[in-house]
């Protein structure tokens, strides 16, 4: 089969500390057959310059640097999308990296299966320390797409590559919501017609953690996800035998998730609140008991760390 011409969509917004370093290891890619887009988000620092000026670095490779104004990172990457001349997008955050042998592998994949979207495991880099976190163990492909991601996103924006038609036949991302527009864009795409997920079990990037550190982002996202519970009910009861257990679950999942966020960060009142509200909507989840246990031990640990007193 011919080789896949790939086009790598990658938002930015006040990046220039770490794009020179995503950049590279796009530029530094053993496949051939790709452009680069950068969708610049109405950047306030020097990204655009450091953008231009890793561009006049690697002369050969076809790529283009789009200038907007600040709508968000959905609207960057539409934009991206919209510009791009492959048949495949593969999307990459502006602080995470690829393997060398990323696109290659993927290129591959796609010319010896019959795939809608192609995703990879990642390395997940949280202070200098790295967790493997192997996507094809939370997608479920006995059943419905959309069921399996409502249940559990197992998708990782910078390791999607995906067909560029199959995007806009989705919708592309909801420019509305600030944050979630990743999973709600991969909700959508579950809903098309015999859409095929498929995944490689190794590591082919480093997603870099850049959590913010204020309450007010966190329950942004938490709000976010909400809507997108809202949004979708009407689906889930189409689709779902038992769409209240499903809607149930679901609520749970995203209060724990802001729960343990909150708590990492520092916001103990405020995350213990949410831990308890996770637990009244679905007190089933055997894996929140293994995230307590966890964070039990973390302190532990921290506690055998300390001096011993006089």
């Amino acid at each position: 089969m011919q080789e896949p011409f790939i086009s790598v969509v990658i938002p930015t917004y006040n990046s220039e500390h770490f794009i020179t370093k995503t950049l590279e290891t796009v530029f530094a890619q053993t496949y051939n057959n790709y452009e680069v887009i950068v969708s610049d988000d109405g950047s306030t620092d020097n990204t655009v310059d450091v953008v231009k000026s890793l561009f006049l670095k690697y002369p050969i490779r076809n790529k283009d640097l789009l200038i907007n104004d600040h709508e968000g990172p959905g609207a960057a990457r539409n934009r991206g999308v919209k510009a791009a001349s492959g048949d495949w997008v593969a999307f990459l955050d502006s602080d995470d990296l690829w393997y060398r042998e990323k696109l290659y592998r993927v290129a591959c994949y796609i010319c010896e299966n019959d795939v809608d979207l192609v995703c990879h495991s990642v390395l997940c880099e949280v202070k200098k320390k790295q967790v493997l976190v192997k996507r094809y163990t939370i997608f479920n492909n006995e059943i419905n797409p959309f069921i399996s991601l409502y249940r559990d996103n197992s998708l990782t924006t910078s390791a999607v590559t995906v067909k560029k038609d199959l995007l806009f036949k989705a919708g592309l991302f909801d420019t509305g919501l600030p944050s979630a527009q990743d999973y709600d864009l991969w909700l959508k795409l579950g809903l098309l017609p015999n859409f095929k997920i498929e995944f490689i079990k190794e590591p082919l990037s480093v997603h870099v953690s850049r959590h913010v550190s204020i309450s007010a982002d966190i329950e942004q996202r938490f709000q976010c996800l909400l809507k997108i519970d809202r949004k979708y009910y009407e689906t889930l009861k189409a689709l779902s035998r038992f769409p209240r257990m499903e809607r149930a679950r679901f609520r749970g999942r995203i209060y724990s998730f802001v729960a343990f966020a909150l708590i990492r960060k520092g916001f103990y009142c405020k995350g213990i609140i949410f831990l308890f509200y996770s637990v009244s909507k679905w007190p089933f989840r055997y894996e929140w008991f293994k995230v307590i246990v966890s964070y039990i031990r973390y302190f532990l640990s921290l506690k055998k760390g300390l001096p011993e007193r006089d």
